[in-house]
């Protein structure tokens, strides 16, 4: 069965340092892809250095590996770690390069500038005031995952899952909406159900979420984890902008009834 994770963008920007994925036959359209004298590959992410969304194109191949379409033991018999850099479309002078090495019929990334980090704590800086204090639990699992560690990563990720749920649990019980002893009796799926009314709805439709960060820390290897943890993360990240784009429309709603409320005391 292909490997879906042998691709571009993951490859060089969820992949974490040290992580390995294995590879057969059935992944050769993949790697000829990636790994042949192919001098299209590009990809979009933050520039670090540009502050801004852009476009990488390859620039340079360094012992680069030359995949032969067919011949998955040529690729693996390739033992010399070999680097790509890639050139950013705004600023020719800003780099990311990456680098590889194969054995055992597994792709190992060994080295990369930036850290995966680096670029992922740019992209979510836009949720820092829907986090609030959980920001630096974020920030905190994104590190760890660029670094290869997956388990310590989802700690912090159930953590931010769990918060997300309390603060919707305090609201309704302000509003005297739910059944305390019924709420701190029920399972995590269940507590969700109870909180609909307060949560978002793509929180409430994928509720399973919580299932899968708790498997994560209880029984997965750190390999298993770091596979599945770029999902995980946009999963939060969608259940983010959901809380995110509630936030603007009320923003908007007010500064339209004080437009209104203002005009029609001027037009009197």
């Amino acid at each position: 069965m292909t490997n879906e994770l042998i691709n571009t963008e993951y490859i060089f920007l969820k992949m974490g340092l040290y992580q390995q994925l294995s590879f057969d036959w059935t992944d050769d359209e993949n790697l000829s892809y990636i790994f042949n004298e192919n001098e299209d590959i590009q990809f979009d992410c933050f520039c670090i250095e540009c502050e801004e969304e852009s476009t990488f194109k390859l620039s340079s191949k360094i012992n680069t590996v030359y995949y032969v379409k067919f011949d998955v033991e040529q690729l693996n018999n390739y033992k010399t770690p070999f680097q790509y850099e890639f050139t950013c479309q705004r600023n020719h002078s800003h780099k990311y390069s990456y680098i590889f090495r194969i054995t055992d019929y597994k792709i190992e990334k060994v080295g990369q500038y930036p850290s995966t980090a680096s670029i992922e704590i740019n992209s979510i800086k836009k949720y820092r005031r829907i986090l609030k204090d959980n920001y630096q639990e974020f920030s905190k699992a994104i590190g760890l995952y660029s670094h290869g560690i997956g388990i310590g990563s989802f700690v912090y990720l159930r953590r931010i899952f769990e918060n997300l749920i309390e603060e919707s649990h305090q609201l309704a019980l302000q509003e005297i909406s739910i059944d305390k002893e019924l709420y701190q009796q029920s399972r995590m799926d269940e507590k969700i159900e109870l909180l609909s009314n307060y949560l978002p709805n793509i929180l409430v439709e994928n509720k399973k979420l919580y299932a899968i960060l708790s498997k994560g820390i209880h029984e997965l290897s750190e390999d298993e984890c770091l596979e599945i943890i770029p999902k995980v993360k946009l999963a939060i990240e969608l259940i983010l902008d959901e809380k995110l784009a509630e936030k603007e429309k009320a923003s908007k709603v007010q500064q339209l009834r004080k437009f209104i409320s203002s005009t029609v005391e001027t037009l009197k």
